[in-house]
């Protein structure tokens, strides 16, 4: 039990670190206090980010695998598709950004005037806001559908509840950055899964 609780510590950490120095004020912080340095941010943040979420991984390995059901080769199908369907969605919405400046290799800097960005709706964005988001949560439900695991289930509701928090306040900065553009496409455009019928 103790092993399960601290689990859930490791993933409530993570996302609480992940999203502090994702907010706009604590990087306004580093940027006054490191100056030229800060173009290395995003890196640090990147590289800071996989390596606490492979020490999370590692000890869940270390784990029991305390299944709910036993192995069906339908249940595992099903997992599969879940699984491969979200990373194909994933590697799909990453190609649309510039990798360069998404992993943090390449600086470009902020724009800080309110309402003043171009908003990007091509793609898979045409279809959800968060087409990342979306990846990953079925991909995380695709590992649990096979694996079954007490594990598994607790990492799948914990990054399904980071996602749903972190989309709150992703959305205040975009907001911000791109202004009526970005509450237009929001009232458009579901947040993760298409809705097919809206507008008919």
């Amino acid at each position: 039990m103790l092993s399960y609780l601290f689990q859930i510590f490791l993933w409530l950490v993570y996302g609480t670190l992940h999203s502090v120095l994702a907010d706009n004020k604590v990087k306004q912080f580093f940027e006054q206090k490191v100056g030229k340095d800060y173009r290395y941010y995003r890196l640090l943040y990147n590289l800071l980010a996989l390596l606490f979420l492979v020490m999370i991984i590692a000890y869940q390995l270390m784990l029991p695998v305390e299944r709910f059901w036993e192995f069906d080769w339908r249940i595992h199908l099903v997992g599969n598709v879940l699984k491969y369907g979200g990373l194909l969605l994933v590697l799909i919405a990453i190609s649309g950004y510039n990798l360069r400046e998404f992993s943090g290799l390449a600086y470009s800097p902020r724009n800080t005037n309110a309402g003043s960005g171009t908003l990007k709706t091509t793609g898979l964005l045409r279809y959800v806001r968060h087409p990342i988001y979306t990846g990953t949560l079925l991909f995380i439900w695709g590992l649990f559908v096979e694996e079954a695991s007490v594990r598994n289930l607790i990492m799948a509701v914990c990054i399904t509840v980071y996602v749903r928090i972190g989309i709150v306040f992703e959305e205040r900065k975009l907001v911000a950055e791109f202004g009526e553009n970005y509450l237009a496409y929001r009232r458009r455009v579901a947040m993760l899964f298409p809705n097919f019928y809206r507008g008919r």
